[in-house]
């Protein structure tokens, strides 16, 4: 214990003190009375003994416990205060933890974290005196202001059951940033200087860090378990989709799978479609190993053309239920936007032969540009609105932004040449790659052959085909971009007059390019950052119904017939969001490790201190008023024995 004003407490000892000992010793002058007999005045004879100046004091149990008291209400006005626990006046500010661990269902009765968190919070509103000023605020991926400063303990009371738990990953520095500024003075100096009681209501998983702290004395009070990292929870801790890099029009489903207990478990997850279950997993993920949680990793294979919703369910109950199921959305696929890049001159007769087949192929559009214009469609960015580039016997330029078909023509890396007067053929082709499966070359001649070289610094290739001098179809990648190259021109073989192999070619070719699977990341979303989505343009506002709803504004100024991209911000609830005609156009999912684990922790780290469960970190709780109340006892215990002695 410490004094916060000792001054206050001497000055009122060396004044008070010295008056009440002056008082036993002060005489009491009485006039001279002749009477027959003494017997009767035995009491009178005691108070003069009492009164009588300059004389040693005697024992007393009356001065000791006046003193006594003196004593205590003297320590009392010095504002007695101890380190840690909880000020019950002043300024209180409940920071409430709100992330995903705190839907963890451990606590007795199957409550969850967040329900004895709020339920301490309510506890801790009855402790607080009167005029005391309180203020909520909450945490997950983002802090919150939940209620202003008020001194008013039952709005408090009613802000807590308007609390809602979320799904997001916790950020408690930036919480404790948000306390800080709240409680900075800011150079006022009318404001009080004494730090304001911050009580953080939390299960302690938060990142292992040192946090800062400035203007405000914090107590952690745990909510959950003891301190501990095994728990019983199987969880999806990753989920993406992607097409094969090989074969685009192959959909894969990868999951990744986190185990928290401290024995390996066997799970069957279960992936249902838009209609009904699609098939089932078993999987046997090892056990943590007390520091960090067991995982295994789960793969499935999608059928081609498969659209609409598809979720994955661990089919075992647990602590957590947010994190047992992970969904995405897989969109149908789009009609490429293609460009031909043909020769500005001497294209002679020889267009057809790749420009009329493309035209007889279902695009959403097919622009023809001369060689000579692109420069022009690189220099203003417009080349970044076509899916797929296609060079007509015209090099392809290193460093182009989208990927590239090319015949006849170099490529970055790699030069064609050429061999007069003689023929080719196929003497060699990948008949399991995507692009070239179920082709039959064997009766291809070409008349003008040609075939790649590789120059200085090429980046490596795999070849589709070989013929007798060399490569003859190519496919590499420059950066993210792949660019597939046929080294001789297709006018100078019968590939496209006699063997349906040659469209064929361009139509796995295209659909290797541009099979659409980028628009799944617009749909798949988690609650640790903002989710944006396309919304048609006009809309004004615009409604999701899910766990929870979702309602943003549409910006109107936008082209007619263009859709609008809008942020939705970090979803609060995982789960799928649909429109006003049940459409699904969100699958939000949890995707954290660390909030799926659920541990427990008994301290937090503030400035450098560690700040245990039920202490405080800095700052003192002042108890003068339970020194007030002694004294009173004390004083009251006085006058009842000066009154027994009266009567006796």
């Amino acid at each position: 214990m410490t004094l916060l004003d000792p001054f206050s407490a001497i000055l009122t000892g060396a004044i008070a003190g010295p008056i009440l000992v002056v008082l036993y010793f002060l005489k009491l002058r009485r006039r001279r009375l002749r009477v027959a007999s003494t017997l009767l005045w035995q009491r009178a004879v005691q108070d003069l003994q009492v009164n009588e100046p300059f004389r040693w004091l005697r024992p007393s149990l009356l001065l000791f416990l006046q003193l006594l008291a003196l004593a205590l209400l003297a320590i009392a006005i010095g504002r007695p205060a101890i380190p840690g626990g909880l000020s019950t006046s002043g300024r209180v500010i409940l920071l409430i933890d709100r992330s995903l661990s705190m839907n963890a269902r451990d606590g007795d009765g199957g409550t969850t974290r967040f329900d004895d968190a709020i339920r301490i919070a309510g506890e801790t509103l009855d402790e607080l005196d009167r005029g005391a000023s309180v203020s909520i605020i909450t945490y997950a991926a983002r802090p919150e202001v939940a209620l202003a400063s008020t001194t008013d303990l039952n709005a408090a009371r009613r802000a807590l059951t308007r609390l809602a738990p979320t799904d997001q990953p916790d950020d408690l520095a930036a919480a404790l940033d948000l306390v800080g500024a709240l409680t900075s003075t800011g150079g006022d100096e009318s404001m009080s200087p004494e730090p304001a009681s911050v009580i953080l209501l939390s299960d302690g998983n938060a990142e292992l860090k040192d946090y800062a702290l400035a203007g405000a004395a914090l107590t952690f009070r745990r909510v959950g378990p003891e301190e501990t990292s095994i728990h019983d929870n199987l969880g999806i801790t990753a989920v993406s989709v992607a097409s094969d890099f090989n074969d685009p029009t192959l959909t894969r489903l990868f999951l990744r799978l986190q185990n928290t207990l401290d024995r390996e478990v066997a799970a069957t997850v279960v992936l249902t479609g838009p209609s009904d279950e699609i098939g089932r997993r078993a999987v046997r993920i090892p056990a943590s190993d007390g520091s960090t949680p067991g995982g295994a990793s789960l793969t499935f294979e999608l059928d081609r053309g498969l659209t609409g919703l598809v979720s994955a369910n661990i089919d075992r109950k647990d602590r957590l239920a947010a994190d047992n199921t992970a969904s995405v959305i897989i969109t149908p696929a789009e009609k490429p936007r293609v460009l031909l890049v043909t020769p500005s001159e001497g294209d002679g007769d020889t267009s057809w032969v790749l420009g009329d087949f493309l035209d007889e192929m279902e695009f959403e559009s097919l622009t023809r540009r001369s060689e000579s214009t692109l420069a022009d469609l690189l220099e203003s960015g417009e080349i970044v609105g076509y899916d797929l580039a296609v060079f007509d016997r015209v090099d392809v330029p290193a460093g182009l932004p989208v990927p590239t078909m090319s015949f006849g023509a170099s490529i970055p890396g790699y030069r064609v040449e050429h061999e007069e007067n003689t023929t080719d053929r196929f003497t060699a082709w990948k008949r399991t790659h995507p692009i070239m499966r179920g082709l039959v070359l064997d009766g291809v001649r070409i008349a003008r052959p040609a075939w790649f070289v590789p120059q200085d610094g090429a980046p490596p290739a795999d070849e589709l085909a070989s013929g007798r001098l060399g490569p003859i179809i190519l496919l590499l990648s420059e950066g993210r971009w792949r660019r597939l190259a046929v080294a001789f021109e297709p006018a100078s073989s019968n590939w496209p007059l006699l063997d349906i192999s040659y469209l064929l070619f361009l139509v796995q070719a295209v659909e290797f390019f541009t099979f659409e699977t980028g628009s799944l990341a617009d749909s798949l979303a988690t609650t640790s950052r903002p989710a944006t989505i396309e919304a048609p343009p006009g809309e004004g506002q615009l409604v999701l119904e899910g766990p929870v709803q979702i309602s943003v504004r549409v910006p109107g100024n936008t082209p007619p017939g263009q859709p609008v991209r809008v942020s939705l911000g970090i979803p609060e609830r995982a789960g799928v969001y649909t429109d006003t005609r049940g459409r699904p156009i969100l699958a939000v999912n949890t995707a954290s490790s660390r909030e799926s684990a659920l541990t427990t922790r008994d301290t937090v780290n503030i400035a450098g201190r560690s700040v245990a469960t039920g202490s405080m970190g800095e700052g003192f709780r002042e108890i003068w008023h339970r020194f007030v109340l002694m004294a009173a006892a004390v004083l009251t215990a006085e006058w009842l024995l000066f009154a027994r002695r009266m009567k006796a």
